[in-house]
């Protein structure tokens, strides 16, 4: 039986199913994976799936064709297997000259994105560099600061061929966007919820590739794509405050119709335009019957037949598993149906769905303060400080018995 994800590929032929995690994690999480199987048909059949889901040197049979990765996500694979990481990371810290916790976090951060580059990197020369691609994210601390975004971000793309740098949706993350498109390398722009952002990113974007072939720099092997963290944007507590005020009534399902009204928004400007940026969906969602729905997952059903990228954390592709049995048939042409207008016109009388869906909606210099980009910075800062805060009790072991430390 083919899987819930295969089935959406097939609807659309510009669909991408992509990995959101390390490609390393993969056998681990997919061994858990079969040992929750209810029962040895369930099994069978997951196994099947599974064994064409992620396959790096065999690119034909492989269903994933990319791979996400941020700090978050670095952090969390890293505290997943501390015993493997431990040694290596009291390697690192006496192989530096002068080392310390920051240097020694920023080669932990870039040998993570490393060992995942190298995994994928047989798939990107077997398609040319189409797909294996790798995002490896920015520092978060500096997505205001584009000179130390710039620095950092070159030196990851040094890493490996298919590494593709994340940069930050701010003012300073889309100036940076066009500074490396015109060296010809390629790019995600992440924390990014509203079609302005989009907007910014596709000029970002032009402007950097008009750039690079005006000094002749290749971009055959170039791609970029604007990660939409679709459920992070009805998350966004601003719009229930916003209803609430307005004694608007909110459904669960007129959020979910808000997340998907700016991806067909974006994925119509696409078109329309003929951006060469590529919308890669994040922070995906199965919906719950007890709201209601009726669906699997809206965010898969509405966005079927669209040239999207669908990054999918382990546990979504595990919820999705656990009720495939509810898979409707995919519409292909479900990405240009249109938003209910008695929906979109409830949506529109709340100021953070309007900024949100108009292009002109926001200036760059509003990104960083959107609800959703704040309560997601957050949540990476906080994983983002475990993983420092590992590497400086690494460091503690390695350099305590020989000086004091200095941690900063």
């Amino acid at each position: 039986m083919p899987s819930v994800l295969h089935e959406l590929q097939q609807a659309g032929e510009a669909a991408e199913i992509w990995w959101d995690s390390s490609p390393l994690d993969f056998p681990r999480w997919r061994q858990r994976q079969l040992a929750t199987a209810p029962d040895k048909d369930t099994r069978n059949r997951w196994q099947e799936q599974l064994d064409r889901f992620l396959c790096p040197a065999t690119p034909g049979q492989s269903l994933v064709r990319g791979i996400t990765t941020n700090p978050s996500l670095v952090a969390q694979s890293v505290l997943a297997s501390p015993e493997s990481w431990r040694h290596d990371i009291q390697e690192l810290i006496r192989y530096q000259l002068s080392p310390d916790v920051e240097s020694t976090f920023s080669l932990v951060y870039e040998e993570a994105l490393r060992r995942a580059a190298s995994e994928m990197l047989p798939m990107w020369h077997a398609t040319d560099g189409q797909y294996g691609w790798v995002s490896g994210q920015l520092d978060p601390r500096h997505m205001l600061d584009a000179g130390l975004m710039l620095e950092q971000a070159l030196r990851i793309a040094r890493i490996s061929p298919n590494l593709m740098v994340k940069v930050p949706g701010t003012k300073q993350g889309y100036q940076v966007i066009r500074q490396l498109v015109a060296r010809g390398i390629s790019v995600n722009s992440t924390l990014s919820y509203t079609v302005p952002q989009f907007a910014a990113c596709a000029r970002a974007v032009e402007e950097g590739l008009a750039e690079a072939r005006s000094r002749d720099i290749g971009t055959d092997r170039w791609r970029a794509v604007f990660t939409h963290m679709i459920g992070r944007f009805g998350a966004n507590k601003d719009l229930r405050y916003e209803a609430a005020i307005r004694d608007i009534e909110l459904t669960w399902s007129d959020l979910r119709w808000a997340e998907i009204a700016i991806l067909k928004r974006i994925h119509r400007l696409v078109r329309e335009n003929g951006h060469p940026v590529k919308p890669l969906l994040s922070s995906l969602e199965v919906d719950e019957p007890r709201q209601g729905g009726g669906t699997l997952s809206m965010h898969l059903e509405e966005s079927a037949g669209g040239a999207v990228a669908y990054t999918c954390k382990p546990q979504f592709i595990a919820d999705v598993m656990r009720r495939e049995s509810e898979l409707p048939v995919f519409d292909s042409a479900a990405i240009d149906r249109e938003v209910p207008a008695e929906v979109l016109e409830k949506l529109m009388w709340l100021p953070s769905f309007h900024r949100a869906y108009d292009p002109a909606g926001m200036h760059p210099e509003e990104f960083a303060h959107y609800g959703s980009f704040v309560s997601t910075y957050a949540e990476v800062m906080a994983n983002t400080r475990k993983l420092i805060d590992f590497v400086a009790h690494q460091f503690q072991t390695v350099t305590a018995s020989a000086r004091p430390l200095l941690l900063v």
